[in-house]
């Protein structure tokens, strides 16, 4: 009898293992999530950026082109800038056609710092970017934008500000391949002809507002051996429309 139960109980051990080996294996593929560092722009920021490492940062959103046609007496009027409460309103907001806007007047130049991140993906895909920010008062905003108008949005990161300032003010550029032709935007975009064998120096970087796009853009501002200025895109050509670009350059 007892031998009986002994070979029931080493059936169920042996079972009990049997079902143990089976392995299960996700197909989905997970980014590999990397800190934030301050050489990545704003209009860079990636899926693979872990949320929280952004906390701690403060952003500044950029001025309107005073240049550019005013089209409304706020200019822009944004839904996506929301009080962060109970019930969300619009920071700073407006009224105008019954519902709450907020002023980009109200945002313009101000810096705020954020204090949560989010990344939220809408059934079709969409991929919304939510930073939960804070102004000098304490008071808490919602800043929400979809990752594909990144390129667009005008935003810059204080610390990767000060992360160009250090890589490039000061230092001599060349150019990586051939000779090009290009424009100057601090010459009315008149013809530029930039030399391979030239030695370039950056003197500072700076907000333009060129031409009549709505919000300025940080540029380097470069000099040749010919003490001829001139303005070199942080970005993609996407982001800077003219003008060479710093891909171009090498230190």
């Amino acid at each position: 009898m007892k031998l009986k139960h002994l070979s029931l109980c080493m059936g169920l051990v042996v079972a009990g293992s049997a079902s143990a080996q089976i392995k299960y294996r996700d197909t989905e593929k997970k980014p590999t999530l990397v800190p934030y560092d301050s050489s990545i722009a704003f209009q860079h920021l990636t899926p693979d950026i872990a949320q929280l490492t952004l906390v701690g940062q403060e952003i500044t959103f950029l001025k309107l082109n005073p240049k550019r046609g005013v089209k409304n007496k706020e200019d822009s009027l944004l839904e996506n800038i929301k009080v962060k409460a109970a019930i969300e309103v619009p920071y700073k907001s407006v009224l105008r056609g019954g519902h709450l806007y907020t002023p980009y007047k109200a945002i313009e130049n101000k810096t705020f710092k954020i204090v949560d991140y989010d990344r939220k993906s809408a059934e079709s895909g969409e991929v919304t970017l939510v930073f939960t920010l804070r102004d000098e008062d304490r008071k808490l905003l919602l800043y929400q934008v979809s990752a594909d108008n990144l390129a667009g949005t005008p935003v810059i990161i204080n610390g990767n500000y000060e992360w160009m300032k250090r890589k490039y003010v000061g230092k001599q550029l060349h150019l990586l391949k051939e000779n090009i032709k290009t424009t100057n935007i601090l010459a009315d975009n008149k013809d530029l002809n930039l030399r391979q064998s030239d030695e370039f120096c950056c003197t500072d970087i700076a907000v333009i507002f060129s031409g009549k796009q709505k919000f300025g853009q940080p540029f380097l501002i470069v000099k040749n051996g010919e003490n001829e200025e001139f303005a070199v895109g942080l970005g993609k050509r996407s982001e800077y429309v003219t003008g060479p670009l710093i891909e171009e350059f090498g230190l």
